[in-house]
């Protein structure tokens, strides 16, 4: 079974993280949480996480991913933007047809910085990626543009696991988690 993986770093963003992680694994994707720089992570809102492998272990593993995931928080997006090994796993994502996603400040400071949202219809945390080539669109909170799936903000994180979901597993898949957790 291909795996999905989920990278975080100190300062993620709780909800951003959590709410995939939960949902996805609902939704049956093999998820695998990384931690970049431990185990055991801490969230922004000082909430510790024990990663299933460190960053370390994740690069001795060659088969690819069916996605990609970097959920946002400070300093957390910026840590994952400035790891080799993470760019190098997003970038080898895209290029084998996995989805790769981001949420809050990750899409700005890390698929920008790394040149993946260049020409892209992407949304970002309001205020972010205005240096960046191509802007992001405002008051949008989940985006798809091929591959890459982009949201806003916490406020916006379940319908980012829905869409990562959805572009993994299918409509049948999504329309069933839905039901499970009494979405609306």
């Amino acid at each position: 079974m291909k795996k999905a993986f989920l990278f975080l770093a100190n300062g993620f963003e709780d909800v951003e993280a959590l709410t995939p992680i939960d949902y996805l694994r609902r939704a049956g994707i093999n998820l695998i949480t990384v931690g970049v720089g431990g185990k055991t992570i801490v969230s922004s809102h000082k909430v510790p996480i024990t990663c299933d492998i460190m960053l370390e272990e994740a690069v001795q593993i060659e088969e690819e991913l069916i996605a990609a995931i970097l959920p946002g928080g400070l300093p957390n997006s910026s840590t994952l933007a400035g790891t080799e090994a993470v760019k190098d796993f997003v970038k080898k994502t895209l290029t084998s047809g996995g989805i790769v996603a981001a949420i809050c400040a990750a899409p700005a400071l890390a698929l920008g910085s790394w040149g993946l949202l260049e020409g892209k219809n992407y949304t970002c945390y309001p205020g972010m990626g205005q240096d960046l080539k191509t802007k992001p669109k405002a008051g949008e909170r989940v985006i798809r543009d091929g591959n890459i799936i982009t949201a806003c903000a916490a406020g916006a994180a379940e319908e980012f696991a829905f869409a990562i979901v959805e572009a993994v597993c299918g409509k049948t898949a999504l329309n069933k988690l839905k039901t499970e957790v009494v979405a609306r």
